[in-house]
């Protein structure tokens, strides 16, 4: 079955936080790349999570913990995210699927994180859930997050699909935590990518896995 599976797969839908970057999340790479405090940035983000802030709270908060550093322009946001690492092997591994398959990006990141990403990477198609908002002189002033991103991701998914014409069951996702989820529900063949962070549960449900991006070409 799982041969029968790879003879139709023509799309590689891939995670990037976490699975092609490094297991440090982007957010908080971001925040310490612009020259902000990081235990600031997560303890905000933990605030918000427990319900000790409300959404426009943390956000607030979070804005303001950058906006102190004078680095919040497009330009310089563009710029910092230019600088967030990806894995070892992980360049390597995607120049090799690009050769192979149609690649496609769906990410709860922010969404110049992922298009600056997307163009390293030589990837057309990208969706992000995260949208970064500006005034009209360039400076960061709001953003839209959610919590829960899985949802999304597989209505990206789908919308990806309608646009291409290919089916879900033609496409392999790789991804390392649970927003990743919905869309292995979805796609032909899910790989599960060991994070740091990927828990137990995961491990048990997803056999396909990678563990560095120097095993692609044993599993594709």
């Amino acid at each position: 079955m799982f041969i029968h599976k790879m003879e139709n797969i023509k799309v590689i839908i891939l995670d990037l936080d976490q699975t092609l970057t490094t297991d440090e999340a982007s957010w908080l790479q971001f925040t310490e790349l612009i020259g902000a405090d990081k235990h600031t940035h997560t303890q905000i983000y933990e605030n918000y999570k427990s319900e000790k802030l409300e959404y426009e709270e943390a956000k607030k908060a979070l804005i303001q913990l950058w906006m102190k550093t004078g680095r919040t322009h497009i330009n310089d946001i563009r710029e910092i995210f230019n600088n967030v690492k990806f894995r070892n092997g992980a360049v390597d591994a995607v120049c090799y699927l690009r050769g192979k398959y149609t690649l496609c990006i769906i990410s709860g990141a922010i969404d110049i994180f992922v298009e600056v990403s997307a163009k390293k990477l030589e990837i057309n198609n990208f969706y992000s859930s995260t949208k970064f908002r500006f005034d009209d002189s360039g400076y960061l002033i709001d953003f839209d997050y959610k919590l829960s991103r899985g949802e999304e991701k597989l209505d990206f998914l789908m919308e990806f699909c309608d646009k291409t014409g290919i089916k879900p069951t033609e496409c392999a996702a790789i991804g390392d935590g649970d927003s990743d989820v919905p869309i292995f529900g979805a796609v032909g063949l899910p790989i599960l990518f060991i994070a740091e962070e990927t828990s137990e549960e995961l491990k048990e449900e997803f056999p396909i896995q990678l563990k560095n991006w120097n095993e692609i070409k044993k599993v594709l």
